[in-house]
C-alpha cells in the first residue's frame, strides 16, 4: 500500500463534511454486498478501515442512517455523500469511503468482502483475496 502523506485527508461532494486520518489504514477493501452498493450507488463499495481513534472528522457533522442491526451509513447532509459507515460490534474501527480521499489513488485495495455477491459481469481482480479467505489465513497460522 503506497502512503504519499503522513496525514490522510478528503471530504464529501461539498466539502462540507470533511475528515483527516492521522495514521495508516488498517486495509482497503472492496465491498461487493447489496447494502454496500446500494448505498454508494455502485456496483461496490470501496471503503478505508482506520482505528477510529487516529479519524477526525472536521465540518458538518457526518448524518447517520441505521441501515441494519448491526451497522450504520454516515452521508453528507447537504450534498448527500456516502462518507462512511459503522459496524456496531467494532466501534473502534472506522470505515471510509475510499471516493471521498484527497488522493484515492494512494490506497489500493487489498481485499474482496462479500464477493459471492458480485454482479455476474464484474470481472474481480483474482490476485486479492477475499476478507474471510485473509482471516481463516490468520487462524489457521
Amino acid at each position: 500500500m503506497t502512503r504519499r502523506q503522513t496525514v490522510i485527508t478528503g471530504a464529501c461532494l461539498c466539502g462540507a463534511v470533511r475528515f483527516e486520518a492521522s495514521g495508516p489504514p488498517r486495509r482497503v477493501t472492496h465491498c461487493h454486498c447489496s447494502m454496500c452498493r446500494r448505498a454508494t450507488g455502485a456496483i461496490a463499495g470501496t471503503f478505508v478501515v482506520f482505528e477510529s481513534r487516529l479519524v477526525t472528522w472536521l465540518g458538518v457533522a457526518v448524518q447517520r442512517y441505521a441501515s441494519s442491526a448491526v451497522a450504520w451509513r454516515g452521508f453528507c447532509a447537504t450534498c448527500g455523500s456516502s462518507v462512511c459507515f459503522g459496524f456496531k460490534p467494532r466501534p473502534e474501527r472506522a470505515y471510509i469511503a475510499l471516493g471521498i480521499f484527497d488522493d484515492p489513488g494512494a490506497y489500493p485495495a487489498g481485499f474482496h468482502d462479500y464477493p459471492e455477491e458480485k454482479l455476474h459481469w464484474l470481472c474481480l481482480d483474482e490476485h486479492l483475496p477475499s476478507v474471510a479467505q485473509a482471516k481463516q489465513a490468520r487462524a489457521e497460522q
